[in-house]
């Protein structure tokens, strides 16, 4: 505001401009002074949030998180809402409708499968030169093998294709095999189909997923070429079987209604499904937490001959499942309703996929004694061992000869226990 001020000096009066004192503020100081203030707070109000912020990091940089959640992607809120809310959908319907299975959105397989196996899947590329073999046999010995596993099936015709290791029982023996991308292992699987004649090659390729394709074609051929078969034996390539203990202590002992529409195998149930490792299987192939009924595993089953059929009926028919085990021996079983179960594993102790149980029962109780009749062997030294001490015995003499001379006197020997034909003389010296 402007005043007259009197100049003491000059006797004058002078006009300055100056701010009142009387506590008052014109308007425009009063705005300017409440905008400076609201900065200042502002600006206050920002620092404490920033030191808040780094006081919460430095105090929680040690503490790791109880569960962590990681997605392939960074959706939205309302992307995880929309999911969320449309598995709750499905939980609802399924909790309304048991007998439906549905897939979950966010666990699907890598591997694509086909919906089922067909019979452009399963078709049969080589097949066996004699049909189903030239003389009746007692059973059909179908067996999975690698393509390059040609040991194991060499070991498999000297055991169970040489009737003199098998008699008085005919083993008619087929090995289910795929096709391969190597053109020199085709072409010995080519030669061997040529010399031996008993293996059967499907259009799929030799593959572990592919196992479920292997099994239906076998079942698609037993159904095309073996109908008059007795009984099938499915094994894998490292099972060793005593064929004339199974036939003698357990086939020939049982009741026909047990060999009708049955399949004997160590049967699981309620077994949990894996989520992880080599058994992985994803929520949307199977999104229950454990198998809802019993099957066979797989490394040894015996099926009554009037299932072959339907077997291979349904195994074409019904979704595919990737784990042969489950699939053929459990799935389809289901599907055919009315399949009885034998148990011939686990506490009942007849086949074994453990070797050391099997080599401990044989330890204590011998051959004859140990109940065991099939073991799951690691297909080379084990298979060996146990193909030895049936079929090669240290020496074998005539029935009628009790006696052996030694180099210093003759010994007369303790009647010894016969088996298959022979006795079994210990080198031991007395």
């Amino acid at each position: 505001m402007y005043r007259l001020r009197e100049d003491t000096k000059s006797d004058c009066h002078v006009l300055e401009f100056t701010k009142r004192h009387d506590g008052r503020q014109t308007r425009a100081d009063a705005l300017r002074d409440r905008n400076h203030l609201t900065r200042s707070l502002r600006l206050s109000h920002a620092v404490f949030a920033i030191a808040c912020c780094v006081l919460y990091i430095w105090v929680n940089s040690n503490i790791q998180p109880r569960f962590i959640i990681r997605v392939d992607t960074d959706p939205s809120i309302y992307e995880l809402t929309r999911v969320v809310r449309e598995q709750q959908q499905m939980i609802d319907y399924l909790s309304k409708h048991p007998k439906i299975v549905f897939r979950c959105p966010d666990d699907e397989p890598t591997i694509k499968y086909p919906k089922q196996a067909t019979d452009d899947l399963t078709s049969i590329v080589l097949d066996t030169t004699d049909g189903c073999g030239d003389t009746p046999a007692d059973a059909v010995m179908i067996v999975h093998t690698a393509a390059d596993h040609f040991d194991r099936r060499g070991r498999f015709r000297r055991t169970y294709s040489n009737f003199t290791n098998t008699s008085p029982y005919r083993i008619k023996v087929v090995f289910l095999i795929g096709q391969v991308e190597s053109a020199e292992l085709s072409l010995k699987l080519e030669r061997e189909n040529m010399e031996f004649g008993d293996t059967v090659l499907g259009v799929f390729l030799d593959t572990y997923h592919n196992l479920t394709l292997k099994a239906v074609m076998g079942y698609r051929w037993l159904n095309t070429t073996c109908k008059d078969v007795k009984m099938v034996i499915k094994m894998d390539d490292d099972v060793f079987l005593d064929v004339r203990k199974f036939f003698n202590t357990y086939w020939n002992k049982l009741s026909n209604s047990v060999k009708t529409n049955s399949i004997h195998c160590q049967v699981w149930e309620h077994a949990v499904v894996g989520r992880t490792g080599k058994w992985k299987v994803e929520r949307g192939l199977f999104p229950n937490s454990s198998y809802p009924f019993p099957y066979c595993a797989g490394f040894f089953a015996i099926v009554t001959p009037d299932l072959i059929k339907q077997m291979y009926s349904y195994g074409k028919k019904i979704d595919f499942f990737w784990i042969d085990d489950v699939f053929l021996y459990g799935m389809v079983p289901a599907a055919i309703r009315g399949v009885h179960f034998n148990q011939v594993g686990r506490k009942k102790r007849l086949i074994t996929d453990s070797y050391m149980d099997y080599s401990s029962c044989v330890k204590k109780r011998g051959h004859e004694g140990c109940p065991f009749w099939a073991v799951l062997t690691d297909g080379r030294d084990q298979f060996d061992a146990e193909y030895s001490s049936l079929f090669q015995p240290k020496r074998l003499v005539p029935l009628n000869n009790t006696e052996t001379k030694n180099s210093s006197k003759v010994v007369k020997d303790q009647p010894k226990p016969v088996m298959h034909g022979v006795i079994h003389i210990d080198n031991k010296k007395p």
